[in-house]
């Protein structure tokens, strides 16, 4: 019975010691670089979902065009509530459409494309262009931003008044569109946004 016994093989319990400090020391290393991965495949996500709503923002205003149909202020109810005149898409088709298109349902999503009534009788194509896109993925989440050539996470611009941005070297009056906001009121919604970034 005891030659039985002592033929069994087992792991000590200075194997077994062993065997736990090695896993701690692999979890120490490898789990912070795991949750790295996950915090990049996030803002990976949420970069595509930006992309994406510029990408549907841009066709449907493409469509726009290709209708006659006018992106700018042409009705009154689409005013927002701010002395630039924000355009409301809130609850609108367009806006379902292209949040729709876009498989997105951020917190807040601003378009500014080229001031319709300043380039409608000089350079139309100016008014259907997307140049500006605020996106921002949920009230947790740091917005991102395109600036007219690329992805930034800092607020772009700092306007020389009347909604005047330089964008790409050229100074162009954008007009935006309100496609997801939290309210009604666009000044309160620009508000929260800037108040969250800490820029005036």
């Amino acid at each position: 019975m005891k030659r039985r016994m002592m033929n069994q093989s087992g792991f000590t319990l200075v194997e077994l010691i062993v065997v736990l400090v090695i896993l701690a020391i692999l979890s120490a290393i490898l789990v912070p670089q795991l949750l790295g991965y996950i915090d990049r495949a996030k803002k990976e996500q949420y970069m595509l979902e930006a992309k994406n709503c510029m990408t549907a923002t841009q066709t449907e205003v493409t469509e726009l065009y290709a209708h006659d149909s006018v992106v700018g202020i042409n009705d009154e109810s689409l005013v927002g509530n701010n002395p630039y005149g924000d355009v409301s898409w809130l609850g609108k088709p367009e806006a379902k459409k292209i949040l729709e298109t876009a498989d997105a349902d951020p917190y807040m999503l601003i378009v500014g494309m080229g001031d319709y009534e300043t380039f409608k009788n000089t350079d139309l194509h100016k008014a259907y262009t997307v140049y500006f896109v605020a996106y921002w993925p949920d009230k947790e989440k740091d917005p991102i931003f395109f600036n007219g050539s690329t992805w930034v996470s800092e607020y772009p611009w700092k306007s020389s008044g009347a909604n005047t941005f330089v964008v790409n070297g050229e100074e162009i009056k954008l007009q935006f569109y309100f496609i997801d906001a939290p309210r009604t009121n666009m000044s309160a919604n620009w508000n929260e946004l800037k108040g969250y970034l800490g820029v005036s």
